[in-house]
């Protein structure tokens, strides 16, 4: 039961349950999603069902479940109903925002997966919990890179304020700013940024990309970090705990307060050898953390089986 879902919306949150239903449907399961969205017509995507929420309808796969699953604007509709029914309650904890319901009096069980060490080490729900990092399928993101300043979610909180500083400070660089699905969406005049509407194909994002910028006031992951190392694109980043997480020594960090540092930290790179070591750092931690997700994934099967 959830709020949104990919490629209609494309969010962090949402590919990472996507990724999450893609695998379970991979492994012989069967996963049905049901959106609150008026007039949608159901649709299928990579093997996952997705239907209008009408309560009939819903309420009857909900009684075939084995439990049910949400997150973020659901999470508290997808509990009641959990309740109503009896089922088991997985929640998918995406921040370090305090979630009510695990809070509750117990009258159905309750189980959580974290989208990171960070989020678990933080919230620490009274829940049996396992953690799984944003699965980032590498087909859907891996390009030959390109030569533009990249910011991904022109939303205050992801730095947006930063990267036109960064911007007006380097009037001789290209920069590209792509639209994000949430919050307010800021945008300057400056003449050297592109603007991108949000899109589920991220390959012609990084296909314009050279330096993914990531001024995040928070993150409790960083799944875009992820997909721009997918091409050995080198990332400049605040040092939040989640991109921290995600990035480990690949990561190139600068102080979102302090633009210029990352124009230190971008001019750096424009020495050949030193971007090329940067997107090799990038394309080893992708390759670690493709082998951890598969390890987590296969953990995750064997946690739902518990329920």
């Amino acid at each position: 039961m959830l709020h949104q879902y990919p490629p209609l919306h494309n969010a962090g949150a949402e590919w990472m349950v996507h990724e999450i239903n893609k695998f379970l449907v991979g492994q012989g399961h069967i996963v049905d999603v049901v959106l609150p969205i008026t007039g949608m017509k159901p649709y299928s995507f990579e093997g996952v069902n997705i239907e209008y929420d009408t309560y009939k309808e819903t309420w009857k796969k909900i009684k075939k479940a084995d439990f049910i699953l949400s997150h973020l604007d659901r999470a508290g509709k997808a509990f009641n109903d959990a309740e109503l029914f009896k089922k088991p309650y997985v929640f998918v904890a995406h921040n370090t925002n305090r979630m009510g319901i695990f809070f509750h009096k117990p009258q159905v069980k309750k189980y959580v997966i974290y989208n990171s060490e960070f989020v678990k080490n933080t919230m620490n729900y009274p829940a049996s919990a396992v953690v799984v990092h944003p699965p980032v399928d590498g087909k859907r993101y891996k390009v030959r890179r390109g030569s533009k300043l990249t910011l991904v979610n022109l939303f205050e909180r992801k730095g947006s304020l930063t990267f036109q500083a960064i911007a007006r400070m380097m009037p001789e660089r290209d920069f590209l700013g792509v639209e994000g699905s949430y919050g307010k969406q800021e945008k300057s005049l400056l003449k050297n940024i592109e603007y991108m509407e949000n899109s589920p194909d991220m390959k012609k994002v990084y296909s314009k990309t050279r330096i993914l910028l990531m001024p995040s006031l928070y993150e409790s992951y960083g799944r875009t970090a992820v997909e721009a190392m997918a091409s050995g694109i080198p990332v400049i980043a605040a040092p939040t705990p989640g991109l921290k997480e995600s990035l480990g020594q690949a990561g190139i960090y600068a102080s979102p307060e302090r633009p210029e540092e990352w124009v230190e930290r971008i001019k750096e790179l424009d020495d050949p050898e030193v971007y090329k070591a940067a997107s090799k750092k990038c394309l080893e931690r992708f390759a670690e953390i493709t082998a951890q997700t598969e390890r987590e994934l296969k953990q995750l099967e064997d946690f739902l089986y518990t329920i």
